[in-house]
């Protein structure tokens, strides 16, 4: 052959990365690779796919806004939102008067609603709701355009002629569209950094979890790798001569992985989703106009990975350039440094002051920071555990506790990839508890209340409740239910009057005083005293009295009712709207509606949590799997000396389940500093012991299946041993 003809250095590198290296097959180590791969440029396409879909509702809420102005004479509409809520969620009710016909209408609807019409949006229409006839007759539903997502719950109501309503109480408006700043329906009641949060509970529960299983995967089985970077080292490859065969071996698998993992951005793109587990439908078109996220995605996923894993390959190599390999590793202490650093930054930010929007960035990179050097840290500490066991095992004459400590002690890089997926899995699962323990203090104690009173007493608002009003209100209710008045005094000064006929006050278990009386604490049956409790002003009195006023109007009423026969919240708030009007307010006592968005925030941190754990549980198998193989065919020379199991057992649960429990009790301690922020942020209280003691046991349960099953294979692997095999 011809200098001219010979090939390049180049392509000499890139013909030998794809050259066999021993160990594992070539095939196995392609097969982990590509799943990797392809689970992380479907992490990166989930995450644009959100970003795609939050900016479809912010364009949808854009479009929809009322441009208020301030001068009557020009508005072309009179506009007015409620909230409201049926059963346990809550919803916007938008009303409409137009002055001009031929303006356009809110987007989603084709005309305007007509005096006493309503038009729902699908989710708030469903009949099972029995909200249909509440504000009017239901004329249909609101179209796509006009809602930010399928499940948000919207009603537009045309404004009744003779409805009840403060002078000023509607806003002119010159039309819809931006520039627009009024929050209602999803957009107020989800929680205002819903998008913040989203996105970093994704990065830190999804994302992260796939670079780890990426990592893990880039180095599983490398030991035959390594002698071969090692030879090239010896004949004078630099980096860049590395990187090329690094590359070289795996872009295959990693076209392949990102061939599969695109796969997934096709049914979005077709058609509406519901995302799995969740009552939420993520839109086609909100995916098809940002089409180019995805492709940026794609793109930067597949350069990620093959850059990624070329260096690796390079850096693991560049390692003793200029004299052999030493025979212990050591963790970098710059890494320890970064990793106190990290965590001193995601708990101090929880001192940052409520509302910031400084506080979710600075804590989801501080997260992913501490979660990305934590495993270090730990095999740092694991090394030194590691020496202390093995001179114990010196001075007892315990081989195996020898064998298992130096592992350790000169292993840290395989310790920090084996206890990586612990680390971040414990973190991950006490996270998802502060997303499952979505009650409060305060939720729990109205639910409390709400379970002894159930709807046997509610309390009801309203413009201008007179006398004639009133008394309206009262014949349209069920013969069992009973008024009371609330009277509270101007600007909080002067005590509270309750106000029911004596028939009421007697079946209360109170008495009758014909003027304003106080009443003890403890006074009455538990309808009475939860209403008490409610009141804002600690001086409370009782009159009997008809609940219509004498003169002028009611502050409040309570509707009361038996409570072994109470009346519901949903017909109540049926009947008396039509009564009382646009104005009216209906609640229980302890109120416990929920918006459907910020139920469905809970439901999302669980299934990305879950999500996480599968890739989390994924990377745990190839990592504990490649340190079996390694681990069998490295102690095998050693092991045929002896024939008992119980020796190979000895040393996997010293290399493999004791780090990895210690790991799990650590990051146990670990993940509270570290779940601050959105322990506060959700308002639930600390993870408990038994919540941290049951996450624990779980781990400890893999690391003790990862050693027995390491075990097993050494002894395998010890029978069929021969000398000169890798």
């Amino acid at each position: 052959m011809s200098r001219d003809s010979a090939p390049s250095l180049t392509g000499q590198l890139l013909a030998l990365g794809r050259t066999r290296t021993g160990g594992v097959s070539q095939r196995t180590r392609r097969i982990v690779l590509a799943i990797a791969t392809a689970a992380l440029t479907a992490v990166l396409l989930g995450l644009a796919v959100i970003a795609a879909t939050f900016d479809g509702r912010d364009l949808r809420d854009a479009m929809r806004q009322p441009v208020l102005t301030t001068s009557p004479e020009q508005a072309a509409a009179w506009w007015r939102e409620r909230p409201d809520s049926a059963g346990r969620w809550q919803h916007s009710v938008v009303y409409l008067v137009p002055v001009t016909p031929a303006a356009p209408p809110p987007p989603g609807l084709d005309s305007w609603p007509g005096p006493g019409q309503v038009y729902l949006s699908p989710a708030l229409a469903d009949p099972g709701l029995g909200v249909r006839d509440r504000y009017g007759e239901y004329a249909g539903t609101i179209g796509p355009r006009g809602l930010l997502s399928p499940t948000e719950r919207l009603a537009y109501v045309g404004m009744p002629e003779d409805a009840a309503v403060p002078e000023d109480w509607m806003h002119p408006i010159t039309g819809f569209g931006p520039p627009g700043y009024y929050l209602f329906g999803e957009k107020m009641t989800l929680t205002p950094a819903a998008q913040d949060l989203m996105t970093a509970v994704y990065l830190v529960f999804v994302v992260l979890p796939a670079a780890g299983l990426f990592v893990v995967a880039a180095r599983f089985a490398a030991a035959g790798r390594d002698r071969r970077a090692a030879l090239l080292n010896a004949l004078g490859a630099r980096t860049r001569h590395q990187f090329l065969v690094g590359l070289s071996s795996c872009l295959p698998a990693i076209l392949a992985g990102t061939a599969l993992g695109s796969a997934v951005a096709v049914p979005v793109l077709l058609t509406d989703v519901v995302v799995p587990g969740i009552d939420y439908t993520v839109r086609a078109a909100d995916v098809r106009r940002m089409w180019w996220f995805l492709v940026v995605a794609v793109v930067v996923s597949a350069a990620a990975a093959a850059s990624g894993y070329a260096a690796l390959h390079a850096r693991r190599a560049r390692r003793g350039t200029t004299r052999p390999r030493p025979a212990a590793d050591r963790v970098a202490t710059w890494k320890i440094a970064l990793f106190a650093l990290f965590t001193v930054v995601t708990s101090a930010a929880a001192l940052i002051p409520a509302g910031s929007p400084w506080t979710l960035p600075v804590y989801a990179v501080g997260l992913l920071g501490a979660l990305a050097f934590a495993p270090s840290a730990l095999a740092a500490l694991l090394a030194r555990v590691g020496a202390a066991v093995a001179h114990r095992g010196l001075r007892t004459g315990r081989p195996t506790w020898i064998v298992a400590g130096r592992w350790c002690q000169h292993r840290p890089g395989v310790l920090a990839r084996l206890v990586a997926p612990v680390v971040i899995g414990v973190v991950t699962l006490v996270n998802m508890h502060y997303f499952l323990a979505s009650e409060t203090l305060t939720s729990v104690q109205a639910r409390q209340a709400n379970e002894r009173l159930a709807d046997s007493a509610l309390q009801v608002s309203a413009h201008d409740l007179t006398a004639q009003r009133v008394m309206e209100a009262d014949r349209s209710l069920p013969e069992r239910a009973r008024l009371m008045a609330v009277d509270t005094a101007d600007e909080g000064e002067g005590p509270t009057v309750l106000r029911a006929p004596c028939s009421t006050l007697r079946s209360l278990r109170l008495d009758c005083p014909q003027q304003p009386t106080p009443v003890e604490p403890g006074t009455g049956d538990l309808r009475f005293t939860t209403l008490v409790d409610r009141q804002v002003n600690s001086d409370v009195r009782i009159q009997a009295s008809p609940a219509p006023p004498v003169e002028g109007s009611v502050e409040q009423l309570a509707v009361l009712s038996p409570r072994e026969d109470p009346l519901t919240l949903t017909g109540v708030r049926n009947t008396l709207h039509p009564v009382l009007g646009p104005t009216t307010q209906i609640d229980r006592l302890a109120s416990l509606e929920m918006t459907p968005a910020n139920a469905r925030l809970s439901q999302w941190g669980v299934l990305l949590g879950s999500y996480g754990m599968a890739l989390l549980a994924t990377a745990g198998l190839i990592s504990a799997g490649g340190h079996i193989a390694e681990a069998a065919r490295s102690i095998a020379p050693l092991s045929v000396l002896t024939g008992r199991r119980r020796w190979h057992l000895g040393i996997a649960l010293g290399f493999l389940t004791a780090p990895m429990a210690l790991a799990a009790i650590l990051s146990a301690a670990l993940s509270l500093p570290l779940g601050t922020v959105i322990q506060q942020n959700r308002q639930v209280p600390v993870a408990p012991p038994d919540t941290l003691g049951a996450i624990v046991l779980g781990a400890l349960a893999l690391a003790l299946a990862a050693g027995l099953a390491a075990g097993t294979a050494s002894a395998r692997t010890a029978a069929t041993w021969r000398p000169g095999r890798r």
